[in-house]
Protein backbone atom coordinates (compact mmCIF):
# COMPACT_ATOMS: atom_id res chain seq x y z
CA UNK A 1 0.00 0.00 0.00
CA UNK A 2 1.29 3.37 -0.84
CA UNK A 3 0.07 6.63 0.98
CA UNK A 4 0.24 10.59 0.85
CA UNK A 5 -0.45 13.86 2.91
CA UNK A 6 -2.41 17.04 1.29
CA UNK A 7 -4.98 19.71 2.65
CA UNK A 8 -8.48 19.65 2.32
CA UNK A 9 -9.79 22.56 0.24
CA UNK A 10 -12.98 24.42 0.21
CA UNK A 11 -13.33 24.48 3.50
CA UNK A 12 -13.96 28.27 3.48
CA UNK A 13 -16.95 27.68 1.30
CA UNK A 14 -21.12 27.08 2.19
CA UNK A 15 -20.41 26.93 5.99
CA UNK A 16 -17.48 24.33 6.18
CA UNK A 17 -15.78 26.19 9.05
CA UNK A 18 -18.20 26.03 11.33
CA UNK A 19 -18.76 22.80 11.07
CA UNK A 20 -15.37 21.51 11.23
CA UNK A 21 -15.17 23.86 14.08
CA UNK A 22 -18.62 22.28 15.65
CA UNK A 23 -17.39 18.45 15.19
CA UNK A 24 -13.31 19.14 16.22
CA UNK A 25 -14.77 20.94 19.55
CA UNK A 26 -16.73 17.31 19.76
CA UNK A 27 -13.92 15.31 19.32
CA UNK A 28 -14.72 14.11 15.92
CA UNK A 29 -12.19 15.10 14.42
CA UNK A 30 -9.30 14.04 15.72
CA UNK A 31 -5.78 12.05 13.88
CA UNK A 32 -7.25 8.87 12.93
CA UNK A 33 -10.47 9.56 12.57
CA UNK A 34 -12.16 8.14 8.99
CA UNK A 35 -13.14 10.12 6.12
CA UNK A 36 -14.54 9.42 2.81
CA UNK A 37 -13.88 10.27 -0.80
CA UNK A 38 -16.82 10.79 -3.10
CA UNK A 39 -15.72 11.50 -7.39
CA UNK A 40 -18.54 14.39 -8.48
CA UNK A 41 -18.59 14.21 -12.09
CA UNK A 42 -21.68 16.53 -12.06
CA UNK A 43 -19.43 19.75 -10.80
CA UNK A 44 -19.77 22.37 -13.40
CA UNK A 45 -16.14 23.42 -12.41
CA UNK A 46 -14.89 20.55 -12.56
CA UNK A 47 -15.39 17.09 -13.90
CA UNK A 48 -12.83 15.42 -11.53
CA UNK A 49 -14.02 17.20 -8.26
CA UNK A 50 -13.35 14.97 -5.53
CA UNK A 51 -15.52 15.51 -2.34
CA UNK A 52 -14.23 14.68 0.94
CA UNK A 53 -17.03 13.78 3.43
CA UNK A 54 -17.32 12.47 6.97
CA UNK A 55 -18.24 9.13 7.89
CA UNK A 56 -21.99 9.98 8.11
CA UNK A 57 -21.96 12.20 4.25
CA UNK A 58 -21.20 15.82 5.71
CA UNK A 59 -18.87 17.50 3.17
CA UNK A 60 -15.55 19.15 4.46
CA UNK A 61 -14.40 19.96 1.23
CA UNK A 62 -12.33 18.64 -1.71
CA UNK A 63 -9.14 17.67 -2.88
CA UNK A 64 -7.13 20.37 -4.47
CA UNK A 65 -7.74 20.25 -8.32
CA UNK A 66 -4.34 20.41 -9.74
CA UNK A 67 -4.96 19.07 -12.92
CA UNK A 68 -3.54 15.55 -11.77
CA UNK A 69 -4.42 14.19 -8.26
CA UNK A 70 -7.97 15.10 -8.71
CA UNK A 71 -8.09 13.37 -12.09
CA UNK A 72 -6.10 10.53 -10.91
CA UNK A 73 -8.47 9.80 -7.87
CA UNK A 74 -11.91 10.46 -9.58
CA UNK A 75 -10.95 8.23 -12.59
CA UNK A 76 -9.85 5.44 -10.04
CA UNK A 77 -13.02 6.08 -7.78
CA UNK A 78 -15.23 5.43 -11.02
CA UNK A 79 -13.54 2.61 -11.63
CA UNK A 80 -13.96 0.88 -7.86
CA UNK A 81 -10.75 1.53 -6.47
CA UNK A 82 -11.11 2.02 -2.50
CA UNK A 83 -9.11 4.79 -0.89
CA UNK A 84 -8.81 4.99 3.11
CA UNK A 85 -8.64 8.84 4.37
CA UNK A 86 -7.92 10.18 6.99
CA UNK A 87 -7.59 13.31 9.55
CA UNK A 88 -3.89 13.59 9.79
CA UNK A 89 -4.79 17.10 11.78
CA UNK A 90 -7.21 19.94 12.27
CA UNK A 91 -5.15 23.25 11.78
CA UNK A 92 -5.88 26.84 12.80
CA UNK A 93 -9.27 28.32 14.57
CA UNK A 94 -10.37 30.45 17.06
CA UNK A 95 -13.26 31.85 18.84
CA UNK A 96 -15.20 32.50 16.02
CA UNK A 97 -15.18 29.09 14.30
CA UNK A 98 -13.06 30.43 11.16
CA UNK A 99 -9.78 29.68 9.64
CA UNK A 100 -9.72 26.41 10.61
CA UNK A 101 -8.37 23.86 7.99
CA UNK A 102 -8.34 19.77 7.79
CA UNK A 103 -4.82 18.05 6.95
CA UNK A 104 -5.26 14.60 5.76
CA UNK A 105 -3.60 10.69 4.71
CA UNK A 106 -4.57 9.35 2.00
CA UNK A 107 -4.03 5.10 1.74
CA UNK A 108 -4.48 3.22 -1.39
Amino acid sequence: MAEFYTKIVGVTKEGRERLISRLYRKGLLNPGTSLKFEAEPMNIFDPYAVKVLTSDGQQLGYIKNDGVLNREISNNLRSGKIYHVYVSCVTGGGSDDMNYGINIKVVY
